[in-house]
């Protein structure tokens, strides 16, 4: 475990210091180091015995897809999903407006019935059918963001209403995903989901400031961090108790400590901990349980789940922002803006398998659709976007 931790760190950082320097998402690059280090490629030789004159000298052992190693990702899981709720501010929420709170609507319930659609037409039963559409509701506009920042028109009224619409799509992601992973009857995941949220932000609204002030009174840094890891794991612990995914209880966390005035220190030391430890692990993991068999079974899959995923954000979003007042061409630049699927798209497909929502082939194939659908939408979404945004002669 120790070797498959030291060589995925710096393989990962390696390689995701090097897209960055080509301005494409490091996350490419840990998924890249999985792929290497994984079972097709220099995993292959786990076992091997290197020998000198009849002597061993040394047993190599490399397996990323064992299952120590997928639960130490699981923490990376948890971790990331804790600071998307902690950047997450409940402001933002609040004063998304109702271009941002219709646009939202529009585009996760588009893209939603899409990934709904493409799992009936392939046959699949109603629960993956759903869980397809939680995937293509996420967003992650990091790459649109970069792209609009070079181009100088991150702040035009285009601009600023996709970050609005990314803020509120991953609350209404993580609540879809939520209702699709409960356990029961679609009564009783309801209940469960109302129960659940009630719970944890009426404790937490009202406990939770008190005990971060009196943390931050004592002057104890490690221990404010401590605590805040702690609600984090026990708010996952109480999501996954109740049948919900895990990683609703950890972003639920994050945007309660959010409120509080020591939410930065808390965001700058998780973020340590997290972007140099235990989130590249999880993507490392992602990339080393990519399997390349599955490839050639993926056709039909990805002929249809690619261009929905594309397709369904454009619809919905335009449509959203048209509604809202937006000029057809301003409206497009946002349907286009919410193009790309990174990280939350990653969470939810290995969620769902996790949960055995997605099992056997069917589960490898859905991986390797979703990161192809990651790999993709990074390539033309900045080339999309150029397009759309290039001042008219």
């Amino acid at each position: 475990m120790l070797l498959e931790i030291a060589f995925a760190l710096i393989t990962a950082r390696t390689l995701s210091y090097l897209f960055e320097k080509t301005k494409q998402p490091g996350v490419l690059g840990e998924i890249l180091a999985g792929v290497l280090l994984g079972p097709y490629l220099l995993g292959r030789f786990s076992g091997t015995d290197f020998s000198l004159w009849g002597n061993e000298l040394y047993h190599f052992d490399l397996n990323l897809t064992s299952s120590e190693f997928g639960s130490i990702a699981m923490l990376g899981i948890i971790t990331l999903l804790f600071l998307s709720g902690l950047e997450t501010k409940f402001d933002d929420i609040k004063n998304a407006g109702k271009s941002g709170i219709i646009t939202s609507l529009f585009d996760v319930s588009v893209a939603f019935i899409f990934g709904y659609l493409v799992g009936q037409f392939l046959g699949f039963p109603t629960i993956q059918s759903l869980a397809i559409g939680a995937i293509l509701t996420a967003t992650s506009v990091g790459i649109s963001v970069r792209t609009l920042m070079d181009m100088n028109k991150l702040h035009t009224k285009s601009g600023s209403l996709i970050l609005t619409v990314a803020v509120l799509d991953d609350v209404l992601g993580i609540l879809i995903l939520s209702i699709i992973a409960g356990e029961g009857s679609p009564i009783i995941i309801c209940a469960k989901v109302v129960v659940f949220f009630v719970v944890t932000f009426f404790f937490g609204l009202h406990f939770v400031p008190k005990i971060m002030k009196i943390l931050d009174a004592v002057h104890a840094r490690r221990i404010l961090l401590t605590v805040a890891l702690t609600l984090c794991f026990l708010f996952a612990a109480f999501a996954k108790s109740i049948g919900l995914a895990a990683i609703t209880g950890a972003f639920i966390a994050g945007l309660i400590i959010g409120v509080t005035p020591q939410s930065r220190r808390v965001l700058s030391y998780t973020r340590e901990v997290g972007h140099t430890f235990l989130i590249p692990l999880f993507f490392v993991w992602i990339g080393a349980s990519f399997d390349f068999s599955a490839v050639k079974d993926v056709g039909m899959l990805v002929l249809l789940f690619i261009p929905a995923a594309i397709i369904g954000k454009i619809i919905g979003c335009t449509a959203g922002a048209k509604i809202t007042g937006f000029r057809n061409r301003e409206a497009l630049q946002v349907g286009i803006g919410m193009i790309p699927r990174m990280e939350v798209a990653l969470v939810v497909v290995s969620t769902e398998i996790s949960l055995k929502i997605f099992k056997g082939d069917i589960a490898h194939q859905m991986l390797a659709a979703t990161i192809l659908l990651v790999i993709t939408t990074a390539i033309i979404t900045p080339i999309l976007l150029k397009l759309v945004f290039k001042e008219k002669k």
